[in-house]
């Protein structure tokens, strides 16, 4: 699949290994330099299972192998969709895996986006505490449930299914309270019950079911679109696909190849995350536990235009965004995915 890359412009604005914590006070940042040539790549991910494929294709080389000698890939971990979207809209980053909802919510604020891929489907449960005495959503009524962050793809399915047993938020009117964290936060939160229930991505469910003894009380296939839902998407700007195309191009082919590799080599793939989770995330899980929140994710390269067209309304609906698009025309653009499939 490789193909000789075509010399191209530099981004100015190196990621730090500090990125994490520069991110909140970053502006916009000049990405490009006349003349220049690139010199690296900037991708950056969650250590999720969702996010598989960014892992592998990391391990495996499948990126560099695809970039070449003369163009680095340099990664840089994120811990919540907003944030990485931050980093996209203002040249911290070139190219990332995020939740659908973030770049949802950032192109209608006419934020500079577009979806070149999905990464994977699924993956996503609400999970409540073992002693909560919560069995099922209409049972959030007066409790404490924790999203990654507000306006994510979590928090989305998880106020569809409120509306649809009349529940609503506390700063919606409602009763239920709302906090963001991220997942390992969660976890120590249900071990000290401080927390009811929560929205999270595999293997943070699989994990939580066996640490603390919580309890899946929504599980994938019964989250809304039935557990179609992509939980997952690969996205860039417009501005660096237009500009970049074979780089693009070769990010593409190394997602594409890390799928492949996930769905052909499922113990393989499973014992390679289980490393990189206990490296990113400083997380030891037993592959069965791994194996688990895999049964629950389709890992692909796929993603359904029509599902992020309905959620775009849902998040209207819900008063989640407003911005200057009116709708998500033109947020996916398969084009480069569809001649790496060719090649």
């Amino acid at each position: 699949m490789k193909k000789a890359l075509k010399k191209i412009k530099k981004p100015l604005a190196v990621i730090l290994a500090s990125s994490l914590l520069l991110l909140a006070g970053c502006g916009t940042t000049d990405t490009s330099g006349e003349g220049e040539e690139l010199s690296s790549v900037r991708l950056g991910y969650f250590p999720n299972i969702t996010h598989a494929s960014a892992m592998i294709g990391i391990e495996n080389g499948y990126f560099q192998d695809e970039l070449g000698e003369n163009v680095n890939l340099e990664a840089a971990q994120f811990p919540n969709g907003s944030l990485l979207m931050d980093a996209l809209v203002t040249g911290q980053i070139d190219i990332g895996y995020v939740g659908p909802e973030p770049a949802i919510t950032r192109y209608l604020q006419g934020g500079d986006v577009v979806v070149l891929a999905g990464a994977a489907t699924g993956g996503n449960v609400v999970v409540a505490a073992k002693d909560s005495n919560v069995n099922s959503i209409k049972d959030l009524d007066g409790k404490i449930v924790a999203t990654p962050s507000i306006a994510c793809t979590h928090d989305i399915s998880l106020k569809i299914l409120m509306q649809e047993e009349g529940l609503a938020m506390e700063n919606q009117g409602g009763t239920v309270k709302q906090v963001t964290q991220k997942p390992a936060d969660t976890l120590t939160l249900f071990q000290q019950k401080q927390l009811d229930a929560a929205v999270v991505s595999e293997p943070w469910a699989a994990q939580m079911e066996d640490k603390v003894g919580a309890k899946v009380i929504v599980d994938n296939e019964d989250m809304p679109w039935e557990g179609k839902l992509p939980s997952a998407v690969l996205v860039t700007s417009k501005k660096f696909a237009s500009e970049n195309p074979e780089i693009v191009k070769a990010i593409l082919r190394g997602h594409v190849t890390a799928v492949d590799f996930i769905k052909n080599s499922p113990d393989e793939a499973t014992r390679l995350t289980q490393k990189n989770l206990a490296e990113l995330a400083k997380q030891e899980l037993p592959l069965e536990i791994l194996e688990r929140s895999f049964d629950r994710t389709e890992i692909t390269y796929e993603v359904d235009g029509n599902i992020l067209n309905e959620m775009e309304q849902w998040s209207k609906d819900l008063g989640l965004v407003q911005g200057n698009n009116e709708d998500v025309t033109g947020l996916v653009d398969l084009t480069l995915l569809k001649e790496v499939l060719r090649e």
